[in-house]
């Protein structure tokens, strides 16, 4: 027994080859998410553990099983330690005074929005007695016709609004993205800016914002807004200023990541410049017979993709890109293999250690899952693609779309689970829309662009700028046409991060490993689908202010509004119930189903009661085991077995849904604990803790 054992052993051993280091990325980035899904801060003691596992590396460094072993826990408790000092690296967020103020701060970021201009101020002083620790965000009056620029010292009267809570238990929240962006409010200006300083020296990076600024500003001079902010974009990395109707085609068509700069865009303006500079370097007998022409193209490459993160603002998906461009550079230069699943790995190790707060965030799931599934893909299929010598013109033209379908295939197979988890929507005609859009982008339209900018300086943007009009036109065109297609969007309910984790396992495991063994990712892969394809829809949902009380009542969905309609929380609830319309009422005391000031509402699984009126609350409790209320009832009502779900209750513990068949009750604060980047939970009075109620 023990002779096969080690055969089998040995044979998994040379199969696996230099497989094994790249899981370690995998299992950092667990244990990052495994901070991030904590409900509370990790005790002092936890900072224990990577010394440990150091330590545990040390000891079985003979074994090859357990060193393997501990190698993992090493690399998942660096990133789960990693995850906590990111976090204790910024403040808690700043009080926000509920009523307008008077705010002081320095202009550090300013973005053209399709309806006015917003500013990013650091350095802020409300009342000219509280300092904040934060940056916060203003939009402009529309009056302001043009906003100071970078480095400027304003005033400016403004309400203020602090991070907003999710719209239900689960629901994607803002709030953590705000923590690591070091913010703490938004608001909108309700008086005209006072420009009251400047700052003596301007930081290089606000010198670079003012040239993206400025490229921006010529773009939109020469191009209608429909075309231009694509072109802005493209060339400049602010996407604010597309209009809502145009960016929600691009999402409908599955052509959202052209306007998400990112890996696309570097391998773009890379490729442009390695095979620009390898063909002059061609034409070169000195450089053909004493350099390497290839390394040379492969520098020349890189340059080109960091001058065009740094005009596209350095944010964190280019970055992501660029670290990978720059191990395949590094590949080139001393002869190994230039595109590899170890460099893809190196790369995302380098991400994470630097911000891993990114590893929760769509962006970072979507690209790596599509970049992993591209290497994996084209390394197992691609010979299959690739043009035989002798083959004539039209057979390497449809391997040439073929290739460009297999590459939307992968990338767009692989991160679609994430999409459908964050975003609670699939786009079935993607292959197509980017087999179309995506060589028009490569070929003409961002060619055309960089050299728009270049010749900028001697004012001849327009000749560039006009034609590549036309080309993000036809974009424009494919983008609208697709997207009026029947189900061009899928809509799908929102299901547990359990299934898209179990999805996220299988497809890596499917990747990384080789032979038959890869096929066990399937297992993982149908597991999560199953367990996201079983979620179940909740029979009630009441909103962070209980202005809106969803009932599900099978064949439609009876949403009770107050005194005001909260058009983003609806389209947050929308992907709750996929298949079923949202009906809106004010309910009122006068409606039929209620009897002085107290409803009785059937939802597909039991009764539930709504308050419709303030003199509700001095009636019984109704004959339901649910009990609503958008007003306070401070503990009036105590029947027992009587579940009640009243404003404060939504205020102390955030959106509460409810499933009846089997009971469950389950609150934004169950979901998200105490964490820093969580809003603080208010402090509650005595009277509001009743026994047996929400």
């Amino acid at each position: 027994m023990k002779p096969i054992f080690m055969r089998l052993a040995g044979d998994f051993t040379e199969t696996q080859r230099g497989r094994f280091a790249l899981w370690l990325p995998v299992a950092m980035g667990a244990g990052i998410l495994f901070y991030f899904d904590l409900r509370a801060e990790p005790p002092l003691w936890c900072t224990l553990a990577l010394p440990a596992a150091g330590a545990l590396v040390w000891v079985s460094r003979r074994a090859a099983l357990p060193r393997a072993l501990a190698l993992l826990l090493l690399a998942a408790t660096l990133g789960f330690a990693r995850a906590d000092w990111r976090t204790a690296d910024f403040p808690a967020f700043d009080p926000i005074p509920r009523h307008a103020v008077i705010a002081v701060g320095r202009i550090t970021a300013v973005d053209h929005l399709p309806t006015g201009v917003r500013v990013r101020l650091d350095q802020v002083t409300l009342n000219d007695t509280q300092r904040l620790q934060r940056a916060i965000r203003v939009k402009l009056r529309a009056d302001d016709q043009v906003a100071p620029p970078i480095g400027t010292i304003i005033r400016v009267r403004c309400l203020l609004y602090g991070p907003d809570r999710p719209a239900y238990p689960g629901a994607w929240a803002y709030a953590r993205l705000q923590f690591f962006d070091n913010l703490t409010a938004a608001g909108f200006a309700l008086g005209h800016t006072e420009q009251i300083g400047q700052t003596p020296s301007i930081h290089m990076l606000a010198l670079v914002r003012r040239l993206r600024e400025a490229i921006a500003g010529r773009i939109l001079a020469i191009l209608p807004l429909d075309t231009g902010s694509i072109a802005v974009t493209l060339l400049t990395g602010f996407e604010q200023s597309i209009p809502s109707a145009e960016r929600q085609e691009f999402i409908t068509a599955g052509l959202a990541h052209l306007l998400a700069v990112a890996g696309l865009h570097v391998g773009i303006i890379m490729g442009l410049a390695f095979g620009v500079t390898r063909f002059f370097c061609a034409r070169s007998e000195r450089i053909s017979l004493f350099w390497s022409g290839k390394a040379i193209a492969a520098c020349a490459a890189l340059a080109s993709g960091a001058l065009y993160a740094a005009l596209t603002g350095f944010h964190l998906p280019i970055m992501r890109s660029l670290a990978m461009a720059a191990l395949i550079t590094l590949g080139v230069l001393v002869g190994r293999r230039a595109v590899s699943l170890r460099g893809l790995g190196l790369a995302a190790m380098l991400v994470m250690l630097l911000t891993p707060d990114a590893v929760p965030d769509v962006s970072f799931q979507m690209s790596f899952s599509a970049v992993l599934a591209l290497i994996a893909g084209y390394e197992r299929l691609g010979a299959w693609l690739r043009p035989a010598a002798g083959q004539g013109r039209v057979w390497r033209l449809g391997l040439t779309i073929a290739a460009l379908a297999f590459t939307s295939l992968l990338a767009g197979g692989a991160s679609m689970p994430f999409a459908a988890y964050h975003f609670h929507q699939i786009q079935p005609y993607y292959i197509l829309a980017n087999v179309l859009a995506v060589p028009l982008t490569a070929l003409f339209v961002l060619p055309l662009g960089l050299l728009a900018v270049a010749v900028m300086p001697l004012h001849l943007e327009a000749l560039a700028l006009v034609p590549m009009g036309w080309g993000i036109r036809l974009i424009l065109d494919v983008a609208h046409l697709i997207s009026q297609w029947p189900r061009a969007v899928i809509v799908t309910a929102p299901f547990a991060g359990a299934a898209a984790a179990s999805i996220g396992f299988g497809l890596i495991w499917l990747c990384l490993w080789r032979g038959r063994l890869a096929l066990w990712g399937l297992i993982f892969i149908g597991a999560g689908a199953l367990l996201a394809a079983s979620a179940r829809t909740p029979d009630l949902v009441v909103s962070p202010d209980a202005q809106l009380i969803a009932l599900d009542q099978g064949s439609d969905i009876l949403v009770l509004r107050g005194r005001k309609l909260d058009h983003y929380t609806l389209a947050e609830w929308a992907p709750l119930w996929p298949a079923a319309p949202l009906n809106i009422v004010k309910l009122t005391a006068a409606d039929p189903a209620c009897a002085d000031g107290l409803c009785s509402l059937m939802t597909k699984h039991g009764r539930i009661e709504i308050a419709a009126g303030p003199d509700a609350v001095a009636l019984d409790c109704g004959q339901g085991a649910i009990l609503v209320s958008p007003q306070p009832l401070r503990g009036a009502c105590d029947a027992p077995g009587v579940t009640v779900i009243d404003r404060f209750s939504v205020y102390r513990q955030g959106a509460i849904a409810v499933w009846l068949h089997p009971f469950k009750l389950l609150s934004d604060q169950q979901i998200q604990g105490s964490r820093p980047w969580v809003p603080p939970w208010p402090v509650w009075h005595h009277w509001a803790d009743q026994s047996g109620h929400s």
